[in-house]
């Protein structure tokens, strides 16, 4: 356990697989479950991780893939009684990692923007938009209307991280040709898209 939680520790993506084919089931467990983290550093970690272990189709096959999202909008759903903190930003890093899935799932990402019955507030809001962000122009051909929100809360959200959470995920999904995709790379250098991991 040591080893993954270093290889986690360091964004160390070859250790990470490393531990994952000697107990792929354990390690995806260890590292799913650290997406509930209270403690943001462990959240990013998670889902980093989660980007490595899922993006190598060798080590995740497409139906564990299926599954793992599967759980987490179950996850999403006020019925699990779960606190969701990380899950958002773990569907969207598997989206962004694994394109083909993004028929059949991205649009229920969409949804829990756009839809009021399925609405989320605080860290699970910004989780969600940053997953948006995280997949990128998919998003505004599978769901325009979402992208119309996640632009009024880069304009008008009352909390400042969710404004500017907002605002880097719209630079992501409609980039323009003077964006810089150094400046896109993840917010305080805390996330997946951070030049601190190692592949």
């Amino acid at each position: 356990m040591d080893d993954l939680i270093e290889a986690l520790a360091r964004r160390n993506g070859e250790a990470l697989r490393t531990c994952a084919r000697r107990r792929l089931a354990g390690v995806l467990r260890s590292v799913t479950g650290r997406l509930y983290s209270a403690n943001d550093a462990e959240k990013w970690q998670a889902v980093w991780g989660i980007g490595i272990l899922v993006g190598d189709k060798q080590l995740v096959s497409g139906e564990r893939a299926v599954d793992l999202l599967r759980r987490f909008f179950w996850a999403l759903n006020d019925e699990s009684g779960a606190v969701p903190y990380g899950v958002p930003e773990g569907v969207g890093e598997i989206l962004a990692v694994r394109p083909e899935l993004q028929p059949t799932f991205l649009s229920m990402l969409c949804a829990h923007l756009t839809e009021e019955d399925m609405a989320q507030t605080g860290p699970i809001e910004r989780g969600l938009i940053w997953a948006l962000g995280r997949v990128g122009p998919p998003v505004a051909d599978c769901a325009p209307g979402a992208v119309e929100v996640v632009q009024s809360l880069a304009g008008s959200h009352p909390d400042p991280e969710t404004r500017a959470t907002a605002a880097w995920a719209l630079a992501r999904i409609r980039p323009t040709a003077d964006t810089d995709p150094a400046e896109l790379g993840g917010i305080a250098d805390q996330g997946p898209m951070s030049p601190r991991g190692t592949g």
